[in-house]
C-alpha cells in the first residue's frame, strides 16, 4: 500500500514539476532563450533586483556605454525601491518580472503559483503604469500551472543561452569576464545579477559583475555585437521556414538576373554592382554642369544584396539602415572611382544612376536626388519593399513601422564629380 502511494506521489511530481521543466527549460517549448545568430545583437539581462547598492552603479555603466538591457525584478524588491524601477524604465531598459518573492515553482501549488506571478506583475504595473510582458521563472524551473498560464496568457517567457555565474562563490570577476567572452555569440541571452540572495549564492556576486561588465562591454564593441533589450532581440528571432525558402528562391532569381542584366561587381565584396546602360527620359542638368541627354551612357548602380542584408540585420529602423548604408557607401565609392578611371568599359559613361528608398544623406556624398515618374514609382516601391521584407528579420512588422518613409528616389552623380571627390580615396 505504502509503495503504491510513493509511486503515485512520484508520478504526480513527474507530471506537475519535471515534465513542464523539461518542456520549458530543456526543449525550450514556448520559451525565448536565443535570438537570430546573424543579427549582430545580444541581450544582457539582470535578475533578482533592484538593489539600492548595486543597481544605480550598474545603470551608470550601461549609460556610459549606451547599452540597453533587461531587468527581471523580484516584486518584493521592486515594491521597496520604486524609484529605482522608474529610473531603469526611464533609461530605456526593459522591465520583466521574476515573480513576487523568488519562490521555487516545484514547491508551489496551483493557487500559490498564480499568486506569485500575478502579484509580481501587479507591483511593477502599479509603479510604471505598464504590465510587464516578459517573465523569467525563479531558477528557470516550471510547474504545470505556470507553463499552462504562460501559454494561455501569451506572456513571453525568457530563459538564457548561458549564465555568467556571477552568483557563484567559486568565481571571480575575471572568471565571469572569461565565461562571457568565451561563450557569447550573436543572438545570445546572458544572465547577470544585480542582487544575489538565493541559497548557496555569493551575496557579493553583483560586485564581481560590476567589475567585469565594462570589460565585457568593451569586448562586445570589438566584436561588433550590440547589447539590446530582450524585446528588441525577440524582433530578430529566428527566421521561419517559409521565409528561409523564399530567400533561397530569391537568391536563385538574383543570380540569374545579375547574369542577364550584365551586372558586374565593383571589386570583390564591394557595396556596388554596375552595368552600362543608355539614359532614357528627359534631359537632366546636374549641379556640376554635366548635361545628361537621352542616349548618353550611364552606369546603373545596384546594391550588393549580401552587404545590404548584413546592414538590414543589424539596424532596427530605416534611419539606422540609412546611417550604416551611408558609411558603407562612403567607404566603397573610392574603389568605384578607381575602377571607372581605369577600366575602358566605363570611359564613355557620363553619370552613375541608382534607385533607392534609402536616399537620405546621399547628397553629402555628391549625389543629386530626383523624383521617379508616377508610373515607375509604385513598381520600384513594391520591389524594394519586397527586398526589405526578405532581408530584414523584422519582416512585415518592420515594414509597417517604416511605411511612410519608404519612397523610392533616383540618385545621380556625374563621372566628373565622382572622380573629383573619390579618385584619391578621400570622400
Amino acid at each position: 500500500m505504502s509503495l503504491t502511494i510513493y509511486k503515485l506521489l512520484g508520478l504526480a511530481f513527474l507530471l506537475y514539476a519535471l515534465v513542464p521543466t523539461i518542456l520549458g527549460r530543456i526543449l525550450h517549448w514556448g520559451v525565448f532563450w536565443h535570438g537570430d545568430k546573424t543579427c549582430g545583437k545580444v541581450a544582457i539581462t539582470f535578475d533578482d533586483g533592484p538593489d539600492p547598492e548595486y543597481t544605480p552603479k550598474l545603470l551608470g555603466i550601461l549609460r556610459q556605454y549606451n547599452a540597453k538591457a533587461s531587468f527581471f525584478m523580484v516584486g518584493q524588491q521592486a515594491a521597496k525601491y520604486p524609484q529605482l524601477v522608474k529610473q531603469i524604465m526611464a533609461d530605456g531598459h526593459t522591465l520583466g518580472t521574476h515573480g513576487y518573492s523568488h519562490r521555487l515553482a516545484w514547491l508551489q501549488g496551483p493557487v500559490c503559483s498564480l499568486r506569485e506571478i500575478k502579484k509580481g506583475n501587479q507591483v511593477i504595473q502599479q509603479i510604471t503604469g505598464k504590465s510587464p510582458q516578459f517573465f523569467r521563472p525563479s531558477w528557470g524551473v516550471f510547474n504545470l500551472t505556470t507553463l499552462i498560464y504562460f501559454w494561455l496568457t501569451g506572456h513571453k517567457v525568457v530563459l538564457w543561452s548561458f549564465m555568467s555565474h556571477d552568483w557563484s562563490p567559486h568565481t571571480t570577476q575575471t572568471t565571469v569576464m572569461n565565461i562571457v567572452q568565451r561563450k557569447i555569440r550573436s543572438g545570445s541571452v546572458v544572465v547577470f545579477h544585480d542582487r544575489c540572495t538565493r541559497p548557496g549564492a555569493d551575496e557579493k556576486g553583483p560586485a564581481k559583475m560590476l567589475e567585469a561588465l565594462p570589460k565585457i562591454l568593451d569586448h562586445l564593441q570589438q566584436r561588433n555585437l550590440q547589447p539590446v533589450t530582450v524585446d528588441e532581440l525577440f524582433t530578430f528571432n529566428r527566421i521561419g521556414l517559409v521565409k528561409r525558402l523564399l530567400r533561397r528562391l530569391w537568391r536563385v532569381w538574383e543570380f540569374g538576373f545579375e547574369k542577364l542584366a550584365g551586372l558586374e561587381p565593383v571589386g570583390g565584396n564591394n557595396l556596388f554592382r554596375l552595368a552600362v546602360r543608355k539614359h532614357r527620359g528627359s534631359v537632366i542638368q546636374l549641379p556640376d554642369g554635366t548635361l545628361l541627354k537621352p542616349g548618353d551612357q550611364i552606369g546603373e548602380l545596384h546594391f550588393n544584396n549580401d552587404r545590404l542584408q548584413k546592414i538590414n540585420t543589424t539596424a532596427r529602423s530605416i534611419e539606422q539602415v540609412g546611417v550604416k548604408l551611408l558609411k558603407e557607401a562612403k567607404n566603397s565609392l573610392p574603389l568605384l572611382a578607381k575602377v571607372v578611371a581605369q577600366d575602358p568599359s566605363y570611359q564613355g559613361v557620363k553619370a552613375f544612376v541608382g534607385i533607392t528608398m534609402i536616399y537620405r544623406g546621399s547628397t553629402k556624398l555628391g549625389f543629386s536626388v530626383y523624383d521617379l515618374s508616377p508610373f515607375t514609382r509604385p513598381i520600384v516601391a513594391w520591389y524594394q519593399m519586397w527586398l526589405l521584407f526578405l532581408l530584414h528579420p523584422g519582416g512585415l512588422a518592420h515594414l509597417r513601422r517604416q511605411w511612410d518613409k519608404l519612397v523610392p528616389k533616383k540618385i545621380i552623380i556625374s563621372r566628373q564629380e565622382l572622380l573629383a571627390r573619390y579618385l584619391d580615396g578621400i570622400g
